[in-house]
């Protein structure tokens, strides 16, 4: 999904063209482009100046040279490039150049009303403003007012109106936001443009999803039934806690234990079914990408993916992996596409990777871990389904399955979870991210679970997932792979 979001005022000056951006941009001569991130900072302090704007709230950096250039009415041959840190660190000086057109590039950076980086934003003198997103809103639909204000000042009122009329997401109030946002009013156009990827790109390969269930070994239905029995006895502060211990165990039920590298694997329903899978992926001499949340279980997958796959090296990409590093772990796995490596794997953490990295080398996605998200989900898969890539993508999803309350686990629970926000996104504008309301609804049907011990727990419990999400059930493949859209 890309989001193209523009101001209704037109451009009265026509003097500096800037991009704030997080990307680069290799396209303009070196001529026309002031680059200002890193170390060609410095080259523009005003002499004596140390630290930045922020700090005193005084201008430290020499834009003469662009002044000057304004003043011969040559001005809008100069392009800026930036980025959304130092915007916020520099905004004294940026704010004196009167810019003719400012583009925000992932504008859902300044998605939060009040912080430095918002206020930076709206310091600036520009005539027109254009956002582009593929990320409008996470959390909360405060997030949409905060990218409109900074593109069009009052086009959604003030935040604390705002606040009143679409802060619980309905679905009549979220149907009436999506109508502000995207119809033409009178004779102005619509506020913001929403394309989606399988509309504009539709040169992309196909891309395919699927569930691959499989009961919890012992132990892990064991942990699994601990960790319920506390959610139950617990008050509602401590929902979320438990959710995510739940969540933790529906993983592996013992992450810290010593084991060997089979019984390590044995003990984790979604750990034997990604080895399964990643197993095929060899034997076809293609590649994966494996997204996973926890770091403990980061590195311990590497270690029992080397043992078990014959892999010397794989790449790790985390919070913690320095954007240098980042895009050095990219060039290696990229290069192996060209070089006809074959089989390779890349561990990635969801938040972390799910933005700004091109990985076409890969043709397969495991989540083995997932966050609340499907937003986040979907950036995960776009770092493999996009231009550039040119062979069909397969995106997995292990789920644990405990013997007794089935479509009732917590993995088939958030599944529906899911399912049910991806929906109401492309049919309205709802929060795709972790909310109280989800909180309340997965600790809710986790205590309502029944146990049952009739019928085939595979089976049985894909039936029930797809009849209470409203979906025609689909006849599993040859590798126990359930599709779904």
């Amino acid at each position: 999904m890309r989001w193209r979001l523009t101001a209704r005022r037109p451009s009265s000056r026509e003097y500096i063209t800037a991009s704030i951006s997080l990307s680069g941009w290799g396209t303009l001569p070196d001529r026309l482009l002031v680059r200002l991130y890193g170390s060609s900072i410095s080259a523009r302090k005003l002499p004596g100046r140390q630290g930045t704007d922020k700090e005193t709230g005084e201008e430290k950096l020499d834009f003469s040279d662009i002044h000057n250039a304004i003043e011969r009415d040559s001005g809008h041959l100069t392009w800026i490039l930036t980025t959304y840190a130092t915007l916020t660190n520099y905004q004294h000086s940026l704010a004196r150049i009167p810019f003719s057109v400012t583009v925000f590039d992932e504008i859902q950076n300044i998605k939060t009303p009040g912080t430095l980086s918002f206020l930076a934003a709206h310091t600036l003198d520009t005539d027109f403003r254009i956002g582009l997103t593929g990320t409008p809103i996470e959390n909360s639909t405060r997030d949409i007012w905060a990218i409109m204000d900074t593109l069009a000042p009052g086009a959604l009122g003030s935040l604390q109106d705002f606040r009143e009329r679409y802060g619980k997401a309905e679905e009549g109030n979220m149907e009436e936001l999506r109508q502000r946002l995207f119809s033409s009013f009178q004779t102005r156009p619509p506020l913001a443009i929403r394309r989606l990827k399988e509309t504009v790109a539709r040169d992309l390969p196909a891309k395919s999803r699927f569930l691959y269930p499989q009961a919890m070994p012992s132990l892990q239905a064991q942990k699994y039934e601990e960790a319920r029995i506390k959610l139950q006895k617990r008050g509602a502060g401590a929902a979320l806690k438990m959710l995510h211990h739940i969540r933790s165990v529906s993983v592996h039920p013992a992450i810290d234990t010593d084991l060997d590298t089979e019984d390590f694997i044995g003990m984790s329903a979604r750990l034997s079914t990604t080895f399964d899978i990643l197993r095929r992926i060899r034997t076809a001499g293609e590649r994966a990408l494996i997204f996973i949340e926890h770091r403990r279980m980061q590195h311990r997958f590497i270690e029992l993916a080397k043992v078990k796959l014959g892999l010397k090296k794989i790449g790790l990409i985390n919070g913690d992996t320095p954007i240098r590093k980042r895009q050095e772990i990219v060039n290696n796995f990229q290069k192996n596409l060209d070089e006809g490596a074959g089989f390779d794997l890349l561990v990635l953490g969801p938040k972390a990777a799910g933005t700004g990295l091109t990985l076409t080398a890969a043709t397969h996605v495991i989540h083995l871990s997932r966050w609340w998200n499907p937003a986040v989900e979907e950036q995960c898969n776009d770092r493999v389904h996009r231009l550039g890539q040119t062979r069909p993508v397969t995106i997995h999803v292990p789920l644990a399955i405990h013997p007794n309350y089935r479509e009732q686990s917590f993995d088939l629970l958030l599944q529906s979870l899911m399912q049910r926000k991806r929906q109401l996104a492309t049919s309205a504008l709802w929060p795709m991210g972790d909310s109280d309301t989800d909180v309340a609804f997965l600790a809710e049907k986790l205590k309502e679970g029944d146990s049952v011990s009739k019928g085939d727990v595979i089976c049985h419990s894909m039936e029930k997932l797809y009849a209470r999400d409203g979906l025609e059930i689909p006849e599993s493949n040859q590798h126990g792979g359930w599709y779904f859209k």
